[in-house]
């Protein structure tokens, strides 16, 4: 029966159908608030972002064409800072103008922190800044800038390069090249660009700064303990704008957005229990509270239905289903007089004592039946071998060939000593092998130089049990049809038994195969044989291979297995026999043996 099915499950279900749209409306009105909460604060927060971003690209790419503008417009104090030596006083007077100059658009561009210009002949930067205050830290950098890096910057392009002065913060440098060995620049402050942002509301585990490609932080402060270099890579990896991440536990939201001349991004981290801080108390409480209270009332519900009904309807189950599986001794306990599960634990207990005693009588009749059957398998055969080794025992008296007669009459005497034995579950693997040999020897006395064999089998695999006559059908079979069947072209037909432990499990199975170079198994009695459908037929055109396998389903059930198949090139019939190792037949016959019982021989098909 399947679970839903049950009793247990159809009245829980109908409880459920009961209370859980109520509790699923409750749940979702809740989670569409939030939801629709954090939409309209991540999206208000990531379009103030995008102007402000927006806002200092423009800062960026005005200052950049104010400083192509000063390499094309036809400026008097430029031409002479290009021309003149620098030990020309005016070429120290047109430096000055420059300068002056530069403080005046320190007070036009508000976020350029500093207006620079150097000439190749002196290597002398001179440089405005926004307060007037001119640090050793920066002359220095200007200096060294105009000698070792300003020559290979390439003016051609908007980039502006990320640069950190030592003692100040972070900067953005622009150099454009005005010709004649004059170059000019600009500084902008990175904490200067990131001032709008500082200003959101991100709360105490929030963030607002600027990282490079790379994740570093580019801007003063750092950041919440939890926002480690790892987390800043996460954000930088992740597609979108917007992201919401977990991140050691916490959700966040995460806002960043690259600027477009220069390797910078902005980045502003809150969590998001902080930006659903003004949610009413009692919508919030409804978020814990519904799913608390729902699950108590089922639990108490469920236990309630366990004590007095599911209890009872278990222990029936249970003890169906050991019933099922062969433990006739189980019986249920008894229950308060007059309930139905009372009337339902006698019946069950009178019905499995009444089993016990047919099952009883139906196993002892079925082992008989098994009995008859495997026997009736064992000697399903036919007389033609008999007749053949004595047709060359003929032949070869009358040649008086008596040597020969000799061999053969032990061979013959041993192959059937087996076959006496035949009766037998199990034998050796070592005695069926050394059946088929006498059998193979016989075969070639009679075929002479064109029948070869090879038997190859592990020592260690001998003493292993096998069914009598398991393996001999299929060297018959070999010889009746691959022999016969086969184009004769002058080369002997040859068998081989070969043994090896099977490479998937070695420690279960050994892998028996037969093969031959005769013509090979026909495909439609392949394709049949392989997918079981040989066996559900009644073997009566090839019963050697359809005893062999009825007989291999009764002794080992699903162990093992036998496979067909040809060779390459469809050359040669080839029988893989996988047999359990470590295990007895299956059917051990402990009835009394009838001492006459006749013996015979296996049939190929």
């Amino acid at each position: 029966m399947k679970f839903w099915q049950s009793v247990r499950f159809r009245t829980v279900f109908v409880f459920f159908l009961i209370v859980a749209p109520l509790v699923v409306f409750l749940i979702y009105n809740n989670l569409y608030a939030t939801r629709i909460v954090r939409d309209q604060v991540s999206l208000h927060y990531n379009n103030l972002m995008a102007v402000q971003v927006r806002a200092n690209d423009e800062v960026l790419k005005s200052t950049y064409n104010f400083l192509i503008q000063l390499g094309i417009v036809n400026d008097s104090d430029l031409l002479q800072v290009k021309t003149l030596s620098p030990e020309d006083p005016d070429f120290t007077l047109a430096k000055l103008r420059v300068y002056n100059r530069f403080v005046l658009d320190t007070s036009y561009y508000k976020m350029v922190d500093t207006f620079f210009a150097f000439s190749n002949k002196d290597n002398l930067p001179f440089f405005a800044t926004q307060d007037g205050y001119k640090s050793p830290e920066l002359d220095a950098f200007l200096k060294d800038y105009a000698t070792t890096i300003a020559y290979r910057q390439k003016t051609s392009n908007e980039q502006w390069e990320l640069v950190s002065i030592p003692g100040a913060s972070n900067y953005l440098v622009k150099v454009v090249g005005l010709d004649f060995g004059l170059y000019a620049g600009a500084l902008l402050r990175l904490d200067t660009l990131n001032s709008v942002l500082q200003t959101f509301d991100v709360g105490p585990e929030g963030a607002v700064y600027m990282v490079d490609s790379q994740g570093n932080v580019l801007t003063s402060g750092d950041p919440p303990p939890g926002q480690d270099a790892a987390f800043r890579a996460a954000i930088l990896h992740q597609d979108g704008s917007v992201k919401s991440i977990r991140w050691n536990d916490k959700s966040y939201l995460a806002f960043t957005q690259p600027s477009h001349y220069a390797d910078l991004h902005y980045v502003i981290v809150t969590t998001e229990p902080y930006i659903l801080k003004n949610l009413p108390f009692f919508q919030k409480m409804l978020y814990f509270w519904i799913p608390l209270l729902s699950a108590a009332v089922v639990t108490g519900y469920v236990l309630f239905l366990q004590r007095f009904m599911f209890r009872p309807l278990v222990s029936f189950i249970g003890g169906m289903r050991k019933l099922g599986r062969g433990q006739f001794n189980v019986r249920l306990p008894a229950y308060p007089e007059g309930s139905e599960f009372s009337i339902m634990a006698t019946t069950f207990n009178h019905m499995a004592q009444q089993i016990e005693e047919l099952k009883i009588d139906v196993y002892e009749e079925q082992l008989r039946v098994q009995r008859a059957e495997y026997k009736h398998l064992q000697v399903q055969i036919n007389p033609h071998f008999y007749m053949n080794s004595l047709n060359i025992i003929y032949n070869l008296a009358a040649l008086k060939d008596f040597k020969s007669v000799q061999k053969l009459s032990l061979h013959l005497a041993d192959y059937f000593r087996f076959l006496m034995h035949s009766h037998r579950t199990a034998v050796r693997l070592e005695d069926e092998i050394r059946h088929i040999g006498h059998y193979m020897e016989i075969q070639k006395l009679r075929y002479l130089d064109k029948l070869e064999y090879e038997i190859s089998v592990s020592p260690k695999h001998l003493p292993g049990e096998i069914s009598p006559l398991l393996l001999q059908p299929f060297v018959e079979n070999a010889i009746l049809h691959g022999f016969n069947q086969r184009k004769q072209d002058g080369t002997a037909f040859r068998v081989s038994i070969v043994s090896e432990d099977d490479p998937l499990e070695p420690d279960r199975y050994v892998r028996l195969t037969i093969r031959d170079n005769g013509p090979g198994f026909p495909p439609a009695m392949l394709e049949d044989l392989n997918n079981g459908t040989y066996l559900e037929g009644s073997g009566e055109q090839h019963l050697g291979i359809w005893n062999i396998l009825r007989r291999f389903k009764m002794l080992y059930g699903d162990e093992g297995g036998i496979s067909f198949r040809n060779g390459d090139g469809d050359v040669g019939a080839i029988v893989e026999v996988r047999l359990p190792v470590n295990r007895r037949a299956m059917l051990e016959d402990s009835g009394a043996r009838q001492p006459d019982e006749e013996n015979r021989e296996g049939t190929a098909c």
